[in-house]
């Protein structure tokens, strides 16, 4: 199968092959979607099994989609797997992949019955010619009990750990530049490190260092420019306030040793910069 790529996203070869494992050993339908919507990869490359077309076939998808769009709209707002039944009687699941809180895309498992028969009501709604069909087709598919839906789910999410730890899934530049700005801006005054931002944003510390250095700058110039430019509004937003203040509210322990940086960094001083902006 081709590799598919998002505009934000990219998944190497062996996520493939590590789909198509549990695919094949668990009997299950995996997909990888991207944020938008889009597959990105599909276990054993396989779309929607037999019993799924006769559903589809005589109900509109319409249908399926609105549950699956609601289910990973849950899964996107609460960080965790959503398992649910469909109308049709059988357990999806959606997985969220979302590495430092960022949401890179879906793994969503499932046509898996929960019954050993089609509900009894549902498989009236069909002719009497294609029931039995119906039937034997439900009956092929992998049987789970709730509390094995659970399981499946916790062995998903380990291939999915394993995945982001394994960096199988590769941010493009501007996305994974922006995250690591967020995560700065939102914890400037605290000693943030490079081995704390890369594991919050899912990355190794010589990937991430790396990657920065492509960039043309350092984790700490980053930090350091983002401290600055944080004190930089403080000191033009409130003109009462002190520069020691601002220092201390933008992650500087030490006003002498803010005005030095901001002074190396920008060329004059803190107290220049104040009344001429």
């Amino acid at each position: 199968m081709a590799e598919k790529r998002s505009l934000e996203l990219i998944l190497h070869n062996e996520v493939q092959e590590l789909l198509d494992n549990f695919a094949s050993v668990m009997r299950v339908h995996v997909v990888f979607f991207g944020r938008d919507g889009e597959v990105l990869r599909q276990g054993r490359g396989e779309g929607n099994c037999r019993f799924c077309q006769l559903v589809q076939q005589r109900f509109s998808v319409e249908k399926c989609l609105k549950l699956d769009r609601e289910k990973q709209d849950l899964a996107r707002r609460t960080g965790r797997c959503q398992i649910y039944l469909c109308h049709a009687g059988l357990w999806e699941a959606i997985m969220p992949v979302m590495p430092g809180g960022e949401l890179l895309g879906y793994v969503v498992f499932g046509q898996i019955r929960s019954s050993e028969l089609p509900d009894t009501k549902f498989k009236a709604a069909f002719p009497a010619r294609v029931r039995k069909e119906l039937e034997s087709s439900f009956r092929s598919l992998p049987h789970f009990s709730a509390d094995g839906m659970d399981s499946l789910a916790g062995l998903m999410k380990l291939l999915v750990d394993y995945i982001v730890r394994s960096e199988l899934i590769t941010l493009g530049g501007d996305y994974l530049y922006r995250a690591a700005v967020r995560y700065i801006e939102e914890n400037l005054t605290r000693n943030i490190t490079l081995p704390e931002t890369a594991r919050h944003l899912g990355r190794s510390v010589s990937s991430l260092s790396h990657f920065l250095q492509q960039e043309g700058t350092t984790f700490k110039k980053l930090l350091i420019e983002k401290r600055l430019s944080h004190a930089e509004k403080l000191l033009k937003a409130h003109p009462e306030m002190t520069i020691k203040e601002a220092a201390d509210r933008s992650g500087f322990g030490d006003a002498y040793y803010f005005s030095r940086l901001y002074r190396q960094y920008r060329g004059r001083t803190p107290g220049e910069f104040r009344k001429k902006p």
